[in-house]
């Protein structure tokens, strides 16, 4: 492959990816309490975040390159009994949009629906006496998100992946309580990539993520949580692009509970990244209500 070429390549593989879901699976702090037998839920999300500048290899790279990417999604679950354990299911879709701005405000903008993901989680392990849990859970997304090969930013991956994830939620004290979880994410490959229709694939990605959580008062919590995620090499055409992502994240979340739902507001951000994008700052508004 020509060094022009495949430099063009890489560029607009670091670009056209960010538009995708997020890279690893963030569970919100608490999450891994089991959840009630026989319960509803639905879950609105309204996500904001900005990226300012594109690293390669650990250097901030020339330029002022941002984007602006908006998703609100759309969750809908159950919880099953599987043999006296909780078994929960979600479906959730997005509505997206990406405005390039800064240097790439020549860019075009594009909107739509996402990529759909299905989870199936277990809890083999739940002790609510002493609060502590274990659960296990599968994803899958599904390619239905906007995507056309010629364009430098797109809604959804145009393959398949997967995703396993486990963990542990337990007490520090009466009322905090602190929570660790470990997932790994498998790609399918993308055969329509860029405008020469290239073949993409990537190596697993996996994710370490740990909270802490701590009741305000009753109905009010506070929550800090680091996410360290490595893996994703791509190969383009079965050429390796050495792009492995090696990201250290934050995230900071208040809830309130209310009568008529669950009320989350989360701020969070990138703090170093090796490969890619820099998510400069990300604000989470979610509301959910179970029924």
């Amino acid at each position: 492959m020509p060094i022009r070429y495949r430099h063009a390549c890489i560029v607009s593989l670091l670009t056209i990816l960010f538009a995708a879901p997020a890279l690893a699976v963030d569970l919100q702090p608490g999450d891994l309490r089991a959840p009630k037998i026989g319960m509803n839920f639905t879950q609105f999300i309204l996500q904001q975040s900005n990226f300012k500048g594109r690293y390669v290899h650990g250097q901030l790279q020339p330029g002022d390159p941002q984007l602006e990417i908006s998703h609100l999604f759309w969750r809908v679950g159950r919880v099953f009994d599987a043999a006296g354990k909780p078994l929960l299911f979600f479906a959730q879709t997005p509505v997206s949009s990406v405005q390039p701005a800064g240097s790439l405000s020549n860019q075009e903008s594009v909107s739509g629906i996402g990529d759909t993901t299905f989870l199936l989680a277990l809890w083999p392990y739940a002790n609510r006496e002493t609060q502590t849990y274990f659960g296990v859970g599968a994803y899958l997304f599904a390619p239905t998100g906007n995507y056309h090969h010629d364009r430098n930013f797109n809604l959804g991956d145009n393959r398949y992946r997967g995703a396993l994830q486990m963990g542990v939620q337990a007490p520090l004290t009466d009322r905090s309580r602190w929570m660790l979880a470990l997932d790994t994410v498998w790609y399918g490959e993308n055969a329509e990539f860029g405008q020469r229709r290239d073949t993409l694939e990537k190596a697993p990605l996996t994710t370490a993520q740990v909270s802490v959580q701590y009741d305000v008062l009753p109905g009010y919590t506070l929550a800090a949580g680091y996410f360290y995620s490595v893996g994703g090499e791509t190969s383009l055409n079965a050429t390796r692009q050495h792009d492995q992502t090696e990201l250290h994240r934050y995230q900071l979340t208040g809830t309130a509970q209310f009568s008529f739902g669950k009320i989350t507001l989360q701020y969070g951000g990138d703090l170093e990244t090796e490969n890619g994008w820099l998510e400069d700052n990300r604000l989470i508004l979610r509301y959910t209500k179970y029924f």
